[in-house]
């Protein structure tokens, strides 16, 4: 076997184990809170959550007031809490309303505003919290 063909199949062989690491297919912003607060400290986990919860954010136009965004200290661990606290809430529920009543909570308080006024995202596990 030529060297350029074996570098190339371990790199695939790593890349595949990678992805077996945090389940194939895995859309994170469906994953169930319970399924959240099992894996949420395994390295692989937290990397597929950072990425998810980044491209969310930024999907949904949300603008944070300055020192609000979760993508800086100490308001990231604020973010970090309030998605477990209501995982803890809502083992049932999912990422996606975790993260959309993280931003409802943003909005009413004043610290971050939604595109055209858009109304502010609720969570869909059946209450108007």
């Amino acid at each position: 076997m030529r060297f350029s063909q074996l570098i190339t199949l371990v790199f695939a062989l790593i890349i595949a184990e990678q992805l077996n690491a945090t389940e194939n297919n895995t859309v994170f912003g469906s994953v169930e809170c319970s399924q959240y607060n099992k894996k949420k400290n395994e390295p692989n986990w937290q990397y597929g959550y950072k990425n998810w919860w980044a491209g969310y954010l930024t999907g949904t136009g949300v603008v944070f007031k300055q020192g609000k965004s979760p993508d800086k200290m100490p308001e990231g661990q604020n973010f970090i809490l309030s998605i477990g606290s209501y995982c803890n809430t809502h083992p049932s529920s999912n990422l996606k309303n975790a993260i959309d009543k993280y931003i409802a909570d943003q909005v009413k308080a004043g610290h971050a505003t939604l595109p055209n006024n858009q109304m502010q995202p609720m969570p869909n596990n059946g209450s108007a919290e």
